[in-house]
């Protein structure tokens, strides 16, 4: 017999203006400084939304700045209040009262067409890492690509380290409560990397962690954070100090269902929050909730209300769900 479905409440819901165009980009959905964040490109505005620490919200703090240059860029809020842009060949640091603090040039990437930075402070809050170009593209061969460390205070260089990608789509992942944990992930066509970034005072260090196919799921809690298969054939759990965890798609799923996704994450330390379907663009994939420490499926979620996709585990026992710019907030009743 099928265990049955656990009751879901609904705790608050909110319309953030332009998120459901933007929640499938890479910065849409943060963890950043011990919190969770939304983060929506509207017109001339960038506007990033932190997640409530109180469950009877959605967001407690938004922080909007004018957009800096033209096209799309990535957006991480900074420890002191905040936001840095990243755009294709500049970067700009805007303070907590949301003027520009500076801004720096650098070269762009002139080949892949999936090319765009990221960025995200370092653990102590001194340095921003930002993805560019290595400065010789028409090197055969190319050595790759650049995580740059830039002062916070005024953008002057602080060191930077080789990637192994070229022309990525790059992401940081932080956890939630390991802030000195951070992995940076890096999409290159058919190629993938997970590597982990380790930021003390001056030094800079990328390393690849998990299988070729993975990236950096959802939020990490407590040391662990998973990866996930970008085919959704397999789910891995990964903490330092402990066997690593991979289960398969078709050991543990219905017939011909794959994980599907970027942000399968912890809904707490005991439970995965997942969404799972036959199809990779589906919309209206299964949420499951599976164990934290064995990844093994425990039951299905059954709510009213949502067609979302993709459901975001906040690591505190609630999720969000999105349809066009209506957030939801859920938890187990």
């Amino acid at each position: 017999m099928a265990p049955p479905r656990p009751t879901v409440g609904l705790l608050a819901e909110e319309e953030f203006a332009g998120y459901g165009a933007c929640s499938s980009w890479y910065d849409a959905f943060l963890t950043r400084d011990g919190a969770n964040w939304l983060v929506a490109w509207t017109g001339d505005t960038v506007t990033a939304g932190r997640v409530a620490a109180r469950d009877t919200r959605v967001l407690d703090e938004v922080r909007r700045v004018q957009r800096p240059g033209a096209g799309r860029g990535y957006v991480s809020p900074l420890p002191d209040g905040g936001l840095a842009v990243t755009g294709d060949g500049l970067v700009t640091v805007y303070g907590a009262d949301s003027r520009v603090r500076w801004t720096r040039e650098s070269a762009a990437w002139t080949g892949g067409a999936g090319a765009s930075p990221a960025c995200a402070a370092d653990p102590a809050g001194r340095r921003l890492l930002v993805t560019a170009p290595g400065p010789d593209q028409t090197a055969r061969p190319y050595p790759g690509d650049l995580c740059l460390a830039l002062d916070l205070a005024d953008g002057r260089p602080r060191g930077q380290v080789q990637l192994p990608s070229a022309a990525a789509g790059y992401a940081f992942k932080q956890s939630l409560t390991h802030p000195a944990q951070l992995f940076l992930d890096a999409a290159q066509g058919d190629t993938f990397f997970a590597l982990a970034i380790d930021a003390p005072a001056d030094r800079l260090t990328a390393t690849p962690v998990g299988l070729p196919t993975e990236l950096t799921a959802g939020v990490g809690l407590d040391g662990a954070f998973l990866h996930l298969d970008v085919g959704g054939e397999w789910l891995g759990r990964y903490a330092p100090g402990r066997p690593d965890v991979l289960v398969e798609a078709e050991d543990v799923l219905p017939q011909d269902f794959r994980f599907v996704g970027p942000r399968t994450g912890f809904l707490d330390k005991n439970l995965v929050l997942a969404a799972v379907a036959e199809e990779e663009d589906s919309p209206e994939n299964t949420h499951l909730l599976l164990d934290a420490h064995t990844l093994a499926p425990l039951t299905e979620l059954d709510y009213p209300g949502t067609h979302a996709p993709d459901p975001l585990a906040l690591g505190d026992g609630t999720w969000l769900t999105v349809e066009d710019d209506v957030v939801r907030r859920w938890h187990l009743a």
